[in-house]
């Protein structure tokens, strides 16, 4: 209930996502027309390249 009462006072707001169409929990300020979420664009994993320490399989 109380994440419903954040997007009702405008705290939140939802956007809908330019690929897929879902609407998806988002800051009322952020740019909605290039909105693309975190399903259809997964961030990059963190730590994955041999300069940021990564284990090294021989």
């Amino acid at each position: 209930w109380r994440l419903v009462k954040f997007v009702d006072t405008g705290m939140l707001a939802m956007t809908k996502c330019n690929k897929c169409g879902g609407h998806f929990i988002t800051h009322p300020h952020e740019i909605a027309r290039h909105f693309t979420c975190g399903l259809c664009n997964p961030p990059a994993r963190a730590g994955k390249g041999k300069a940021s320490g990564a284990i090294q399989m021989h």
